[in-house]
């Protein structure tokens, strides 16, 4: 049996009516399956060979889906979902989900670990090499999607209530250079001590994809998110007497 144009040939055995029977899609990785499938009248503006029922619903694990005639090679031309632009997309999501986004990885000033002071700022900002877009591509014949997840937005429960909102990876804290001389606008003053803070840093990816036949749109966006301790502590004063 083969869906030309579409590119997939079919072999089976065959079996009892209605059953599912696992057939193999030459020079791909797409596995498939087919069952009869009676129709009674033309549908999706296609024809019916007249004189009998054997057609067959053939569906893909790559999401095609077409209904042929076993017999001499005739089509019907039913392909519910299956218009290139809705492949591409059914491709674009299987992509987006290959994508690997783990928990970001999050670093502080004071180092995570070590108190900081209330009324001094705390930093955050990403480790190195995070804040870049992470992309899969997937082919199914002739049918190809690419998906891209983005980086768009940091947000830090700073565990007091707070909420920072970063549009980026925030600023490292460089040692080496006094703190007057540096900014940064993922920092969080606070105004209480406390043994430890809960705080939660969240990375939100906005997705896109492109496709066969120049099509594309977005996708759902993905959030990762890391929580840690936070310990505050008042710095005391030194009275001295003279």
């Amino acid at each position: 049996m083969s869906t030309l144009p579409w590119g997939y040939h079919l072999s089976a055995e065959q079996t009892s009516r209605n059953k599912p029977v696992p057939a193999a899609s030459q020079g791909t990785n797409v596995t498939c399956s087919y069952r009869r499938w009676p129709i009674n009248r033309p549908q999706g503006g296609g024809h019916e060979r007249a004189g009998g029922n054997a057609h067959y619903l053939i569906e893909c694990s790559d999401g095609f889906r077409d209904i042929a005639w076993n017999a001499s090679g005739d089509h019907i031309w039913v392909r519910p979902d299956t218009s290139p632009g809705a492949n591409a997309e059914k491709l674009a999501r299987r992509a987006y989900k290959l994508i690997q986004i783990t928990p970001p990885s999050v670093s502080t000033a004071p180092p995570r670990g070590r108190d900081g002071l209330v009324g001094l700022p705390h930093w955050f900002w990403l480790a190195d090499g995070q804040w870049v877009a992470k992309s899969k591509r997937v082919r199914a014949g002739t049918v190809w999607a690419k998906a891209t997840a983005t980086p768009q937005q940091m947000t830090i429960d700073t565990g007091d209530g707070e909420t920072l909102t970063c549009n980026g990876p925030g600023a490292a804290y460089d040692l080496a250079r006094p703190p007057e001389r540096q900014k940064t606008t993922c920092s969080h003053l606070y105004e209480r001590p406390a043994h430890a803070y809960r705080v939660t840093v969240s990375v939100t990816w906005g997705g896109s994809w492109r496709g066969s036949g120049g099509t594309g749109g977005t996708l759902p966006p993905i959030t990762r998110s890391i929580t840690f301790p936070v310990r505050i502590v008042e710095a005391q004063a030194l009275v001295v007497r003279r």
